[in-house]
């Protein structure tokens, strides 16, 4: 079976030592357009075991042609060497600024590195050591990226399964069936991946529009900002259970916008109007029994109530017309406002008087 697999992601990007190169939350590293040279080297990875045999190292890479990318790697059993009568341990060597590149090639050079040119995806079966040292040199300008690198130790899934005579390290055999060994990686990798990539709350943000659509709803083409495409998507099927209802109206409202809607029906409302305010009522709610009125505070915004509306034109009621009308700040009395008597603060709330107010016997705060 294969071996075990290191991922070189931003963590150990940020202990090495790349200039040139900008890291990535995702672990990937940026490339600087303005520079011409760009290094990275990266501190030990120790597999615990001396003569380790090493598999494959593979990485993503994105730059112009003209760029030229060289790859140095080496295998030791000793994490550090004398200098001048001193011991240096290799990763301070290597992560060391004030080292030039080039007395940095001369000492992988020295201590075995194989050295590839332009490839991405390499065979390592000629190294053996506990502490792997990889160089990556990058020439040229432009813009690009460097993803998804990673080194497999040993990581050959086929050659246990031969008999001896067929095992010969870095043969002809060897590397001929490493092509189905890297494959059948890569492979088991996606197949793990998959209990990650289906799980609404981990899965990559470009698979939550497709999600969306096998659960029938139609989310548009990158319309909606991903922390209102995921709870909408994981809520979907609670959603679909609830449409025509006020309540699907209430909570898409509530997962785009943040925050709580006043759903207004006309036809439940229509008995409580007197006949002289009726015009006016019409005129705000609508004058078919199939209106429904949202009203929103006042700050929300035009995309917001795009998006609201796309997404409600879904789940609301069959022949219902949707009205959306945003709500300005309720009135507030200063610090020298005074009540006269018999008047009252009709809205229920919080409130507090400061030490220069008085009220009067008659008056109340309801």
């Amino acid at each position: 079976m294969a071996g075990k697999t290191y991922s070189i992601k931003e963590n150990r990007i940020r202990k090495g030592f790349h200039p040139g190169f900008e890291p990535q939350e995702d672990g990937g590293l940026a490339i600087l357009k303005e520079d011409t040279t760009h290094c990275l080297c990266l501190r030990a990875i120790d597999s615990a075991a001396a003569d380790s045999r090493w598999g494959r190292l593979s990485f993503r890479a994105s730059y112009p042609e003209d760029m030229v990318c060289y790859l140095y790697v080496a295998a030791l059993n000793e994490d550090s060497f004398y200098r001048r009568n001193q011991p240096v341990r290799i990763d301070d060597f290597l992560c060391d600024s004030q080292e030039s590149t080039t007395i940095k090639k001369e000492f992988l050079r020295q201590a075995g590195a194989l050295r590839f040119v332009n490839q991405t995806d390499v065979l390592l079966y000629e190294l053996e050591g506990r502490y792997l040292y990889v160089m990556l040199e990058l020439i040229g300008q432009g813009q690009g990226q460097i993803t998804d690198m990673k080194v497999d130790l040993q990581g050959d899934n086929f050659m246990d399964t031969f008999p001896e005579i067929y095992r010969e390290r870095g043969g002809f055999f060897h590397r001929y069936m490493s092509v189905f060994s890297s494959i059948y990686n890569d492979f088991q990798k996606d197949i793990d991946n998959l209990p990650q990539i289906l799980d609404l709350d981990t899965c990559p943000s470009r698979f939550l529009p497709v999600y969306g659509r096998w659960l029938g709803i139609d989310v548009g083409d990158n319309f909606l900002d991903e922390e209102i495409l995921r709870p909408l998507v994981k809520e979907a099927y609670q959603l679909n259970r609830m449409k025509g209802t006020k309540a699907v109206l209430e909570r898409i409202a509530r997962i785009v916008l943040g925050e709580e809607v006043l759903v207004l029906e006309r036809n439940m409302m229509e008995d409580y109007i007197e006949k002289e305010q009726m015009a006016e009522f019409e005129k705000l709610y609508g004058s078919s029994a199939f209106d429904v009125t949202i009203m929103v505070k006042e700050t929300t915004t035009e995309v917001q109530k795009s998006q609201l509306l796309f997404l409600l034109d879904q789940f609301k009621p069959i022949r219902s017309r949707l009205h959306i009308i945003r709500m300005k700040k309720a009135g507030q009395l200063d610090s020298y406002s005074y009540l006269d008597m018999n008047a009252r603060i009709s809205r229920q709330g919080m409130g507090s008087l400061d030490s220069s107010q008085e009220l009067d016997g008659n008056v109340r705060l309801k």
